[in-house]
């Protein structure tokens, strides 16, 4: 695999998986008070439904943030677990391609590539996702010392079959005066504050979404009732995070590293998938960090990249290059 020991600007750490898009006008919408989406996608039992397209591409939180990354002009390695299989060999041959370091994507003898299958029902603007997390249920480090050759590490959503492997990437990071952005998933915040509370006191930045962050602060206090974004931006900045990141959204996002909170808005963009926006904004707010710029304007240029993604379908084909960022960033603001 390609790649070297030299320093990289970030390290991601996540999943990978290999997308098939099917998008289809087969499917039937049904309401549904009992359950917290509201909506079912319904297909006939044991009919053989068309569909008017397909796509196939690259997916996985560290999969993306590493594309977008690289994208940008950073150098970048993604640390991910794929199998011995044609998908996986596929995502390795991709992120070489786009610049990006493949040297520890680990290869899994056990079991395939996570692969997701999404539906995209046509007019709806949303997607249903059937996954199988393959091989990113053995992530793990084998050698901590092929971590230490970077400034970052980008910590996307990890499986919750390794549940001490956050915890060991921050401590590690701290020990050896790494900074360190995570976007906690599922996996990670199901375990509640208690779990959480030495981590976020080690972050640098801490990205989440409005529904996250209020369901960690009740686990931390089961009486919290407070769900409007400049609170909870606040209360999370209690926690320990250096800079905290709330998005919203449509309603766009928060920022602030413990001075003024700012606001910005979600960019106007046609919305084909949302599939990847919140990599994308995250991703992309911590390179322009990583490239000194304010936080004010690490928001607008991760607002940017997040409106272009999901006017495209999948994670990856809307991510910009930074000339191309930069070109729409000055148009705005003409």
């Amino acid at each position: 695999m390609k790649g070297d020991d030299t320093m990289k600007d970030v390290i991601t750490i996540g999943s990978a998986s290999r997308d098939i898009f099917f998008l289809t006008s087969r499917g039937k919408i049904i309401p549904d008070d009992s359950i917290f989406e509201g909506q079912l996608l319904a297909f006939p039992v044991g009919a053989k439904v068309s569909i008017e397209q397909a796509h196939f591409t690259d997916g996985g939180g560290a999969c993306n943030a590493a594309t977008s990354l690289a994208r940008l002009g950073l150098k970048v390695a993604p640390y991910l677990n794929v199998g011995r299989d044609e998908m996986g060999e596929q995502i390795i041959v991709e992120l070489a391609d786009e610049g990006a370091d493949t040297h520890l994507v680990t290869i899994d003898e056990s079991l395939r590539t996570g692969t997701s299958v999404i539906l995209l029902p046509e007019g709806v603007g949303d997607r249903t996702v059937l996954f199988y997390s393959g091989a990113n249920r053995n992530l793990k480090i084998e050698d901590w010392t092929k971590l230490k050759n970077t400034s970052w590490l980008y910590v996307s959503p990890i499986s919750r079959q390794a549940p001490e492997l956050l915890s060991g990437l921050v401590d590690f990071a701290k020990e050896n005066s790494i900074k360190v952005a995570n976007n906690p998933g599922l996996g990670q915040l199901e375990q509640g504050f208690e779990y959480m509370a030495p981590i976020l006191e080690k972050l640098d930045i801490l990205i989440i979404n409005h529904s996250e962050a209020f369901h960690l602060l009740r686990t931390r206090d089961p009486g919290f009732a407070h769900d409007d974004n400049r609170t909870l931006v606040t209360e999370l900045l209690k926690t320990g995070p250096r800079i905290v990141v709330l998005t919203c959204g449509g309603e766009g996002s928060c920022a602030s590293d413990g001075g003024a909170i700012h606001f910005q808005e979600a960019l106007c963009a046609e919305v084909v998938d949302p599939t990847g926006a919140g990599d994308s904004f995250g991703s992309t707010f911590v390179a322009a960090i990583i490239m000194g710029h304010d936080i004010r304007t690490a928001m607008h240029m991760a607002a940017i990249n997040a409106a272009s993604v999901v006017g495209s379908i999948g994670a990856q084909d809307g991510l910009l290059g930074y000339d191309e960022l930069m070109r729409r960033m000055r148009e705005s603001a003409l």
